[in-house]
């Protein structure tokens, strides 16, 4: 078969086919129509062969084919196999080898796919495994940017290169649609906030990777997520970004504009919002039952009553029995039922000493929203070392982060003690009239 080039083609008269001239556009070699990798031997030698052949052979130049005479003629798959076995077999390969193989079995890979098979993925895997790693960043870099769009790219290369430093594995968390949603949470909480941040680009983000990244991501991370207008987010993690959007503008101005807010949050940025959400949101925001404490939407009830399960409620009723002994130092009392970590109990003491409904001081208790709480607290006069307690007590420990604690510390410190208990008051009257 003669070598193609560009004089060929033309003479020929022919431009090839889509597939080719995007292939030609892309790589720079030139493809006719009908002659794709498999069939331009010398398209393949031009890529593989001819870079590795005297690396191995010991004889020759980088560019010739050394002692592999063979290979022009040969179908991809024995190929592959053959590349296979020199990588797997050598004790050592050079950095600038494995840089230039890298960089041509992406090239390759980009040309070969739509006809690969599911032995020539296998190979491709285990050579590239072999080499990328003593690849350079711009090699890896190259690799990566060549696999992100593939529909069924070497499966095992693509986990690697998606786990590699953020600037290689950029392309494939934002855009490679191989990644399942698994993978996603697996690398979301496993790798650093530049590996979150890539994820939290891609498009139609599924609720347990949002809920990960929210979680476990900084401030960069979370506005990302609230400015991806096809993340979809669950309820409780519109709450910790509603949350955090009482001290970051830029969160708040991305949930704003989002039209799949829940109500409860709604609500939240209506009341605790700047001027200007407010008045982007006075028109969606509808009026809560009554303007009690049991704002919540069933999903987030849903989710913090998983939160609650682990607790046996029913024993720790027993407790009320020493509240008459107690009432006059409620704050040391509190305090040791939280050092103790006994949560169901610290929850029976404060709806007893309050009068709200227990179910609502359960989710009050390991709401996201720690507001109600710093008021109830100084409402019974806690003091802020039994308060900081608090916040590290039950779900808490697992929920809230340290700013979130430390906001909310700050928040109960302000709270005028009068206003508070007045404040509790209407809360238990609307709580019963909203449950009669």
């Amino acid at each position: 078969m003669p070598p193609f080039n560009r004089g060929n083609a033309a003479a020929r008269g022919r431009r090839g086919t889509p597939h080719d001239r995007e292939t030609t556009r892309r790589t720079g070699i030139p493809l006719t129509q009908g002659h794709s990798c498999f069939a331009n031997r010398l398209t393949w030698n031009s890529l593989i062969f001819r870079q590795i052949g005297g690396f191995w052979s010991g004889r020759g130049k980088p560019g010739e084919r050394g002692d592999m005479p063979s290979i022009e003629s040969s179908p991809i798959s024995k190929d592959l196999a053959h590349v296979v076995r020199r990588v797997e077999n050598a004790a050592l390969l050079g950095a600038e080898f494995c840089d230039r193989l890298t960089r041509s079995l992406a090239q390759l890979f980009d040309i070969a796919e739509p006809t690969c098979s599911e032995e020539d993925l296998a190979a491709f895997d285990r050579i590239l495994l072999r080499v990328a790693p003593g690849a350079t960043i711009e090699a890896r870099f190259h690799l990566s940017d060549r696999l992100a769009d593939s529909e069924l790219p070497p499966r095992e290369i693509l986990i690697a290169l998606a786990n590699d430093i953020t600037e290689v594995a950029r392309p494939i968390l934002v855009r490679s649609p191989a990644l399942d949603e698994d993978d996603l949470v697996d690398i979301a909480r496993s790798k650093g906030f530049g590996h979150m941040g890539a994820i939290a680009e891609r498009r139609d983000l599924g609720l347990r990777v949002t809920d990960v990244l929210v979680l476990r991501g900084d401030d960069e991370v979370r506005r990302t997520v609230a400015g991806n207008s096809t993340a979809h987010i669950s309820d409780k993690s519109f709450t910790r970004l509603s949350l955090q959007a009482r001290s970051d503008i830029v969160i708040e101005a991305r949930l704003v504009h989002r039209d799949d807010l829940p109500d409860v949050v709604i609500h939240f940025l209506v009341e605790n919002g700047s001027p200007s959400a407010r008045e982007a949101l006075s028109g969606r925001n509808r009026p809560a039952r009554f303007l009690g404490l049991d704002r919540s939407t069933l999903p987030i009830r849903a989710a913090e009553d998983g939160w609650l399960e682990p607790y046996d409620f029913d024993a720790a009723a027993a407790i009320l029995d020493r509240l008459h002994e107690v009432r006059s130092h409620v704050d040391g009392f509190v305090r040791r039922l939280a050092e103790a970590d006994r949560f169901a109990e610290v929850v029976h003491v404060f709806s007893a000493m309050t009068d709200i409904p227990l179910e609502t001081m359960k989710h009050l208790l390991v709401s996201l929203d720690t507001h109600p709480f710093a008021v109830v607290a100084r409402a019974l006069a806690l003091k802020s070392d039994t308060v900081r307690e608090l916040l590290s007590t039950g779900p808490w420990i697992h929920r809230l982060d340290v700013r979130s604690r430390d906001s909310t510390l700050a928040v109960f410190r302000t709270l005028d003690p009068e206003e508070s208990r007045d404040r509790v008051r209407e809360w238990a009257e609307q709580e019963h009239a909203g449950h009669a």
